[in-house]
């Protein structure tokens, strides 16, 4: 059995939403050098916050899903519309840890994981990547689907290996931690509001961040900050050493700029990068950083260094 070295790459993501911070711009040069991209959404984001001023709350949040259903379909097309393969696993929204949310019979938290792990083999099968994005074990910050979709990632990574051909790369999305911490120190240094109650040194309990903040980024807000310097390092992220594969987003920024304003009912979490001084905006949004978790199937020293997720030419 080989893998495949030369296909494209497949994104599991638990919300709208989520591919536009971790990922939107690798979505978007992939898009941009000819490979094809995969997209697979596992729920409707049905339990998030809304934050759009538009919008009058009450009367939002019952179709709240087909809001977001949109802000999703304004994603995909800022990232490279048609070209993307984009996949709904078809689950609800599980909410947080510990919310009645989680019992709901049709959200992802209840399903059955062999069940969706097919579904996504399907996917998998179909789309032939080389490659495989999602999360790590924890889903990167403890939310019930994003645990899933990663659990379902990793299964799919082994269950879709036919006879002549098997996935070679498993991902990891993982924010350096070092880099967003010297942005949050550069941003208080200038006296720019920083994310997520940072300011005040508020804290949501780990495993318990907003809904609506972004799987990789909302490790920011787990743990305790001082008070005195809420800018300091904490234990959002992976730490620099752990940091395999730095993809250059930076001709990118405009497209992942597109895709992260279109999700407006999220505008708090997001759109605090969309308002940075350029200089700071720019460095932001400059690369996006994974963990290559397996190499056809084997574990990968922490030494490895690499600044693409795939081959230097698309399969053709």
């Amino acid at each position: 059995m080989q893998a495949d070295a030369t296909g494209g790459v497949l994104f599991v993501h638990a919300h709208p939403d989520d591919e536009s911070m971790g990922t939107g711009g690798t979505i978007a040069r992939l898009v941009a050098d000819g490979f094809r991209v995969d997209l697979v959404t596992c729920t409707d984001g049905a339990e998030g916050e809304i934050h759009d001023p538009t919008l009058d709350h009450e009367e939002a949040r019952p179709r709240l899903a087909s809001i977001r259903a949109a802000e999703l379909a304004c994603s995909v097309d800022a990232l490279g519309g048609g070209a993307i393969h984009h996949h709904l696993l078809g689950y609800r929204d599980s909410g947080m840890m510990g919310t009645d949310a989680n019992g709901h019979p049709d959200c992802f938290w209840q399903a059955d994981l062999d069940e969706a792990t097919q579904r996504l083999v399907a996917i998998v099968r179909e789309a032939r990547p080389s490659a495989i994005v999602s999360y790590d074990e924890n889903g990167n910050y403890g939310h019930p689907d994003h645990i899933n979709a990663a659990r379902i990632a990793r299964q799919a990574y082994d269950a879709s290996a036919g006879e002549r051909w098997r996935v070679s790369r498993f991902y990891e999305i993982a924010f350096a931690r070092e880099s967003w911490s010297e942005l949050m120190a550069a941003m208080q240094e200038r006296g720019i509001a920083l994310p997520w109650g940072r300011d005040s040194g508020e804290q949501t309990p780990s495993g318990e961040p907003d809904e609506v903040v972004p799987s990789e980024v909302s490790a920011a807000v787990e743990g305790e900050a001082s008070e005195a310097d809420p800018a300091a390092e904490d234990e959002f992220g992976r730490a620099e050493a752990e940091i395999t594969t730095r993809v250059d987003i930076s001709a990118h920024r405009d497209a992942k700029r597109r895709s992260m304003d279109c999700h407006k009912t999220q505008r708090q979490d997001l759109g605090w990068l969309l308002d940075l001084p350029p200089d700071l905006g720019e460095a932001a949004l400059s690369s996006e950083t994974y963990v290559l978790r397996w190499l056809d199937g084997a574990d990968v020293p922490t030494s490895h260094r690499e600044t693409s997720l795939v081959a230097s030419s698309p399969q053709g």
